[in-house]
């Protein structure tokens, strides 16, 4: 381990301090083994922590590797935002900052994320940072919303049918209620809905409408991933690339022209909320979505200990 293993709490998709979702950064991980990283996240016990290693390719300036408390995952978008921003801030991609707009490569297990930053006029921090999403077409399969129902605290007739439910790559299930009341009200049994998900291979329940109090959000949206150890997550990036791309594709949000700019809101019942802003063009090679949103770093500092594994 290296004398000094440093970390920062950064909240993403946040304007203010103790808003959005809560992201784990772990520096300089290449020594730290699976378990302990583990271990780590566990003990930071946020929805994801990042850790940040060395690029194993010249393609990429850094590669990101995600633990939520209970296992690793394959992508998360508030914990990529949230690393990125704490990089930014420490100074380790100070190229990004002298060129706004730049392309940060991140080596994932995927394969390689492009993140870019956007800045305010006269400002040296970046008001957002972007992130092309991976994987936002939704899989070619059936999704029956009726047996989540009891799980969720909801009757039939609480389900919009005009949003069609789809599931996502990274195995969300996503439906719409009908309104925000109905939203902002569920009471999923969390232990039932852990045992479904596990059977049916699922990460997680994404749960929006299209019932908003503000005209400047499209949605506002829930998510529910107990399987993975997250009963709910305040906001969740990686739902909203497939989340913008169905939206434009079911025609609820219209694209100008090759292009929709929009923003989506998730917060937990009574809790924390954050802002999502989702950019979908279209090219001759398809629709890509994008999602951005600000970040705030509320704790910094140097684990004095690491697990013994």
């Amino acid at each position: 381990m290296p004398n000094e293993l440093k970390f920062k709490l950064v909240d993403a998709f946040a304007k203010s301090p103790y808003s959005g979702n809560v992201a784990g950064v772990v520096f300089d991980a290449d020594d730290l083994s699976d378990k302990q990283m583990q271990a780590i996240a566990a003990e930071f016990n946020a929805s994801e922590t990042t850790f940040v290693l060395k690029p194993t390719t010249r393609d990429a300036a850094v590669r990101f590797r995600w633990f939520a408390p209970s296992s690793e995952v394959s992508f998360c978008g508030h914990a990529t935002i949230g690393a990125v921003h704490a990089l930014l801030e420490d100074g380790r991609l100070p190229h990004a900052l002298d060129e706004p707009g730049t392309i940060l490569p991140i080596e994932f297990c995927d394969g390689i994320l492009n993140v870019r930053t956007e800045h305010i006029e006269g400002t040296t921090q970046p008001d957002t940072i972007w992130l092309d999403m991976p994987h936002s077409e939704p899989k070619q399969t059936n999704v029956v919303v009726l047996p989540l129902t009891r799980h969720l605290g909801l009757s039939e007739d609480m389900i919009d049918t005009g949003f069609v439910p789809i599931r996502t790559h990274d195995e969300d299930i996503m439906f719409a209620v009908q309104t925000l009341p109905v939203l902002l009200e569920m009471q999923p049994n969390m232990g039932e809905l852990a045992r479904y998900c596990r059977k049916e291979g699922l990460r997680g329940v994404f749960v929006t409408t299209t019932n908003t109090l503000s005209r400047s959000s499209i949605v506002q949206s829930r998510f529910f991933a107990p399987a993975v150890g997250v009963d709910e997550d305040p906001v969740t990036g990686s739902a909203h690339g497939p989340l913008g791309l169905h939206l434009v594709n079911s025609g609820i949000v219209t694209m100008t022209g090759d292009r929709a700019d929009f923003h989506c809101t998730q917060a937990k019942a009574g809790g924390r909320a954050g802002l999502v802003r989702v950019v979908v063009t279209e090219t001759s090679d398809g629709k890509h979505v994008r999602i951005g949103g600000s970040c705030v770093t509320t704790a910094s500092g140097t684990l004095q200990q690491t697990p013994k594994i």
